[in-house]
């Protein structure tokens, strides 16, 4: 007998394109596991691109006429609206001002289940009194609480004075196309402006202080004074895009240095990278991270966060001090002198994100908790991977 699907209504800030926890609510929407019952997404803010991808896909995306400003109650209602309207079963909430909303909305509409993903930390990651008082009250109102990483998870403890045993892990997963068969690397290349001679290192992150890309541009000014003939990639918008495109040029880099904007065709970009960089000072499990890694390139990553669940120092890639760009530089030297050793980590690294963190093992992971099962510490013991704990 078929397993029921319940009706899911995810809430979140927006889902602009760019963040990663707007691509997974975007690809959870639509993957296949939900089509005999379409999920619900309601924006607290707008739609944003991938909202609008969503709804001209058919799906029903909502959003207030204005966005919010402040506490606005009168989200609790509107989400309570919708939630009998669309006879939603369980609502899921994607970080913890829609957390905050979806609470009361669900009990006020009948006491429907709500789970609330963590997705990341701030930076500085500090104690807010009023939340500390009230998490534990909102708690009683979660049927299930998750982090993507275990490092989250410690901070929601030590933080947000959640309970450690309200807590399961849920790694994210990856469901990401390959290059297609009439894929040319060397018009790619030539369509982002490198030069044959250049060798490629590149990101993808939104341009906002938390991913730190001053430690990469300045680990990269090192990299260029070895080896001028390479080019940094940075894939993404943000606020500091300008003052960081500001910065190569004060560095006297910016010839080398392509910031590319937000793309559709990173699957065509990533294998052009021989190593993937990710400088964050906070991060939660970067989805760009996982990207990179199942096409093949090694990643070096700073060691904060859920990095270190990701990238097995020395077998899948290499980990950083958090903001040491001379680490970083000497790191990147390192590999570089060294191809081949860079390619098997890449290698190790497409073989490690394949087994522990499938999107379609995360999506099974996500159903189980729509569905009521109580989380199994022990189930996954071992994996290092996607997993419910």
């Amino acid at each position: 007998m078929d397993l029921i699907i319940p009706k899911v209504m995810h809430v979140i800030l927006s889902l602009d394109a760019g963040g990663g926890a707007e691509r997974l609510v975007y690809d959870l929407v639509r993957d296949a596991a939900f089509s005999p019952v379409p999920p619900v997404v309601c924006c607290l803010y707008h739609p944003g691109k991938l909202g609008a991808l969503l709804q001209q896909e058919g799906f029903p995306v909502y959003s207030p006429v204005t966005k919010p400003d402040g506490l606005q109650w009168s989200l609790v209602p509107w989400l309570a609206s919708i939630i009998r309207k669309e006879r939603v079963d369980v609502v899921h909430a994607h970080q913890y001002t829609p957390m905050f909303y979806s609470v009361p909305a669900a009990l006020a509409a009948g006491r429907k289940r709500v789970i609330y993903t963590e997705h990341g930390r701030l930076y500085p990651d500090l104690p807010n009194w009023k939340r500390r008082l009230c998490n534990p009250l909102l708690s009683r109102g979660i049927d299930q609480i998750v982090s993507i990483s275990d490092g989250t998870k410690e901070a929601m403890v030590a933080v947000d004075n959640f309970a450690a045993e309200r807590i399961a892990v849920v790694h994210n997963g990856v469901l990401f196309a390959r290059p297609g068969s009439d894929f040319d690397p060397a018009e790619k290349r030539r369509s982002l402006g490198i030069l044959p001679s250049h060798r490629i290192i590149g990101t993808a992150a939104r341009l906002e202080r938390i991913k730190n890309l001053p430690m990469m541009l300045l680990g990269f000014q090192r990299v260029l004074e070895k080896m001028p003939d390479t080019s940094l990639l940075i894939a993404g918008r943000g606020s500091r895009e300008r003052a960081l495109k500001q910065f190569s040029q004060e560095l006297g880099i910016a010839e080398n240095v392509r910031f590319l904007g937000l793309r559709d065709d990173l699957p065509e970009i990533y294998p052009l990278f021989e190593l993937f960089l990710l400088t964050s000072f906070s991060e939660g499990i970067s989805v760009t991270l996982l990207e990179a890694m199942s096409h093949g390139v090694a990643p070096i990553a700073t060691r904060v966060g859920g990095n270190p669940e990701v990238v097995l120092e020395g077998e899948t890639g290499l980990l950083v001090g958090d903001d040491d760009y001379v680490e970083l530089g000497d790191k990147i030297l390192e590999l570089m002198a060294v191809p081949e050793r860079a390619r098997r980590m890449g290698e190790a690294a497409r073989n490690w994100v394949g087994n522990h963190f499938s999107f379609e093992k995360m999506v099974q992971d996500y159903l189980r908790l729509y569905r009521g099962a109580e989380a199994d510490p022990d189930a996954y013991a071992g994996t290092g991977g996607t997993c419910v704990r």
